[in-house]
């Protein structure tokens, strides 16, 4: 896959602190199983809740084991080199952990708090990145898993007409008390009476049971030539390479079950009758490292002064650990 050139460095400008406001990455790690916590510490009842899954990409249920983490599985498929985590529990479990009391907790800490600085920061970005793409000067636009919905904040202030769907009780809360068009219904089960220009999922395909079913019903429920913008953690990231599977933090077998490389993106959006349109990865894989290295207290200076550069280098070589893809319903 090519790559567009980089003609000169570009500083991310990312305030780690207003994004990660009051220790809240901490709080996400040392929680982040959640409500399931107890029941994958007892692999014989762990056991009982999980079912076998075929590649969510190709279908193919012919597989070899690469990690094994939180006592859960994650293989690559061996006909389309798809990862992904097998055995899972059923989507009805999933449903229940995205509004459980431990995750709307974790949600109020990372999303609310820096729900403004996200809004300006990233919802800035991420208008301009598909304005690039859209043809009409007020598009329909609908966001699955929108959580605080920053971005549609941002693009409602921009003219655009959006919606969002999220599964967070209180994240939905929030968005409404902001004025926002976002329900907390089960986007597979919800009956839709409009046509939109664009389907969005920042950080939400990695999390599905059935990830082609979404994007067959987000085909239909898109206009002609409608665009689908997705972030998903990047397999292939500066982040598992250095940190390794252990100490990743995207590498998430109870919430993340899918792991895909451009690569295998570009794939899956081909399977499902999209053609890719643009991808780059962006990523904070060096400050992670840097986070790692800073609590075994092995900090370098050197990392500390070219941090940046070294992370610009990363993802102009495709391998930040946040992969972006927009594609075209054909």
């Amino acid at each position: 896959m090519k790559i567009n050139f980089e003609k000169e460095f570009k500083n991310q400008n990312v305030d780690v602190n207003s994004l990660r406001p009051n220790q809240s990455y901490d709080f996400l790690i040392k929680n982040r199983n959640g409500s399931l916590s107890s029941l994958i510490k007892d692999k014989n009842k762990l056991k009982k809740f999980l079912k076998p899954r075929s590649c969510p990409t190709c279908g193919s249920s012919s597989s070899k084991k690469l990690v094994y983490k939180d006592n859960l599985n994650i293989v690559r498929c061996k006909k389309c080199t798809m990862v992904y985590t097998s055995p899972i529990f059923d989507h009805k479990k999933y449903l229940e952990i995205y509004d459980s009391k431990e995750y709307i907790q974790i949600v109020k800490r990372i999303g609310e708090d820096s729900h403004l600085y996200r809004k300006k920061r990233f919802g800035s970005e991420r208008y301009k990145i598909l304005n690039k793409f859209i043809k009409k000067k007020s598009p329909r636009i609908l966001e699955l898993g929108c959580s605080t919905g920053f971005f549609l904040e941002y693009a409602n202030e921009k003219g655009w007409k959006t919606s969002g769907l999220e599964l967070n009780s209180s994240a939905v809360n929030f968005a409404v008390k902001r004025g926002l068009d976002v329900i907390n219904k089960d986007f597979l089960k919800y009956k839709f009476k409009k046509k939109y220009d664009a389907f969005l999922a920042f950080d939400v395909i990695e999390h599905l049971v059935d990830p082609k079913k979404i994007l067959k019903k987000a085909y239909d429920i898109l206009n002609k030539n409608g665009l689908i913008f997705v972030y998903v953690p990047n397999w292939n990231s500066a982040s598992r390479l250095m940190i390794g599977e252990k100490d990743s933090h995207f590498i998430w077998p109870t919430h993340h079950l899918n792991y895909y490389t451009p690569e295998t993106l570009q794939i899956f959006f081909k399977k499902c009758n999209f053609e890719l349109l643009y991808w780059e990865t962006k990523g904070l894989d060096m400050i992670d490292y840097k986070w790692l290295l800073d609590s075994r207290k092995k900090s370098s200076k050197f990392l500390d002064k070219h941090l940046e550069e070294i992370q610009f280098f990363i993802n102009s070589s495709g391998h930040g650990k946040n992969l972006r893809m927009i594609a075209k319903k054909i």
